[in-house]
């Protein structure tokens, strides 16, 4: 969801379809997109590739990029493993502010998806409140 936000604030098109459905390619609309998404795939599959990923998306970003990439990665795996295993649910306002992109995804057939479904949590934030993070 962030991604699309924050890419959107800064003047990207991003295309959230390429970072999720295998058949299609492409670098999102990213800067270096491919080789982050190669990055971000072979990390979390655990592939063979890891080591020619890791190398191509240092060449075109740098230590630090990498470093910062692996993080991303390795929080967001995180994230996730938290969030399903404690039952966390999204609050009203992130229910109707993120439904056309979870729908789009398929993010609402995962399993996790069930916590959120009639919530009883209140609103933390409107939208408005989540797009000033990126101001």
């Amino acid at each position: 969801m962030l991604l699309g936000a924050s890419g959107s604030k800064a003047g990207l098109t991003v295309d959230l379809e390429v970072a999720t459905d295998p058949t299609k390619t492409g670098d999102a609309g990213v800067p270096h997109g491919n080789e982050l998404l190669a990055f971000a795939t072979a990390a979390n599959r655990r592939s063979d590739v890891l080591p020619q990923a890791r190398a191509a998306l240092a060449a075109v970003v740098g230590h630090e990029g990498l470093v910062e990439a692996a993080a991303t990665v390795a929080i967001f795996n995180g994230l996730v493993r938290v969030a399903d295993g404690t039952g966390i649910q999204l609050d009203p306002s992130m229910l109707t502010s993120t439904a056309e992109t979870r729908a789009a995804l398929g993010i609402d057939l995962f399993s996790g998806a069930a916590n959120s479904q009639d919530a009883p949590t209140q609103p933390r934030q409107d939208a408005a409140g989540v797009m000033g993070m990126f101001s």
